[in-house]
């Protein structure tokens, strides 16, 4: 259990070595992680980009979890709770998943940086996340097991109320959102931040919403996996 400016997290990364200075550092990422809640629906929403234009925050998640609406959302971050506002959100059976939340600037929270490459088979990661009807993050570790058309799988065994938060590379970028597992064992899948970055950099840029249309695939073969389940498996939305 650490504490990040009042925030009592319990992880299991080990802090056996190192200062207590340096292990609040190795805990930021943390600080970009926010339960979100969306009527009956929780999840987990992850911060990428702070703007003077908004004067808020730019967080991410999934379509899923605000039920594929623009609409008004709450964030819960350090016992307080945040406004926020869906500005995008993908259509129902539409790849990718993915919704674009704007919220009232904190300032404890951090935007973490979001990977342009590719993970490795085998690669270590880890995913945060708010369990439901749980105020305290979780993290859970695994590795790369493959990708598929877009979608990568891993091994980290996640928990009903991840949906739409950060998976990690062990040097804090962030990998992809969580969409959901398998119903049975515990392959986890993740929309990679490779399918989202270049769009939302270039939002970030122009700050012209109609740059998010982009986060839609308009692959055949995604569309048709991706009906089917993600891809071809039977997903639990989580």
């Amino acid at each position: 259990m650490v504490t990040i400016n009042s925030m009592k997290v319990c992880n299991l990364i080990d802090k056996s070595a190192g200062s207590e200075k340096e292990n609040d550092k190795q805990y930021l990422y943390l600080r970009s992680v926010a339960k979100i809640e969306c009527g009956q629906n929780e999840g987990t929403a992850v911060c990428v980009h702070t703007s003077d234009a908004i004067d808020g925050h730019l967080f991410l998640t999934c379509a899923h979890v605000v039920d594929h609406t623009v609409q008004s959302v709450i964030l819960r971050y350090d016992g307080r709770a945040i406004k926020g506002r869906v500005i995008y959100a993908n259509r129902k059976t539409v790849p990718y998943d993915i919704a674009i939340i704007v919220t009232e600037r904190i300032i404890d929270i951090l935007p973490c940086q979001i990977s342009n490459k590719t993970p490795t088979i085998g690669q270590k990661m880890f995913s945060v996340g708010f369990p439901c009807r749980e105020y305290v993050p979780s993290t859970v570790f695994g590795h790369m097991h493959r990708m598929i058309h877009g979608i990568l799988t891993t091994t980290c065994n996640v928990r009903e109320g991840f949906s739409g938060g950060p998976v990690f590379s062990v040097d804090r970028q962030l990998l992809g959102l969580t969409v959901g597992k398998l119903n049975v064992g515990n392959i986890h899948f993740v929309l990679p931040s490779t399918e989202f970055v270049e769009t939302i950099n270039k939002y970030i840029i122009t700050n012209n919403i109609e740059v998010l249309n982009n986060l839609e695939s308009k692959c055949p073969l995604k569309i048709m996996l991706w009906n089917n389940g993600i891809p071809t498996f039977n997903v639990c939305h989580i």
